[in-house]
């Protein structure tokens, strides 16, 4: 015959035995699932290391950028010297559009005026530079044309100045230097 003790402790047997049975399983799902987790972080930190860096955001646009206004300058006038006028026309202000249109010329015929059938062989800045006005970069350009056979070689010193305009920089005018100070000069008398 059983006693009251023996049943208790088999029945803590069998409680024991469940209890193991599921530790068991439970051990080897933690060890797989920590598997996982540090399987997946090294994914992950290989991944992220793997990348390129992001480029740093561009400079903010400004005129006292020497760096921003020599670049817009050569764009201009490279697309002037190779005769792509849509893109110098691109690179026009919209008070510069609507000077253009005022006057019913092309930009080739406003900037280049009696030189527009010779060839634009260069396009030399000066060191006249006039930052009078904030807003606006001016510089004198020397502009040299030649003839077909390179026999005549003319100069013209054009003024171009500069405007930031919708997050660009952008020429907003031009101009014969020798034309501006005489229009200067009438204005005073």
């Amino acid at each position: 015959m059983r006693t009251l003790f023996e049943d208790t402790n088999l029945r803590a047997d069998l409680d024991d035995g469940v209890k193991d049975s599921g530790n068991k399983y439970l051990l080897v799902v933690l060890w797989f699932v920590a598997i996982a987790f540090l399987g997946g972080t090294w994914a992950v930190y290989r991944w992220a290391n793997s990348r390129p860096a992001p480029p740093p955001p561009p400079p903010p646009v400004s005129l006292q950028d020497l760096k921003q206004v020599s670049t817009a300058y050569s764009t201009f006038n490279g697309f002037v010297r190779d005769g792509k006028w849509v893109e110098a026309e691109a690179m026009l202000s919209t008070v510069a559009r609507q000077q253009l249109s005022a006057e019913s010329k092309t930009l080739q015929d406003s900037l280049l005026g009696k030189f527009k059938n010779l060839k634009l062989t260069g396009a030399e800045g000066t060191p006249s530079i006039d930052r009078t006005d904030p807003n606006t970069f001016r510089q004198d350009f020397v502009y040299v044309f030649t003839d077909e056979g390179f026999t005549k070689s003319e100069q013209k010193i054009i003024s171009l100045a500069l405007v930031i305009e919708n997050g660009k920089i952008v020429v907003n005018s031009w101009g014969d230097t020798k034309q501006e100070e005489k229009k200067a000069d009438a204005k005073k008398a």
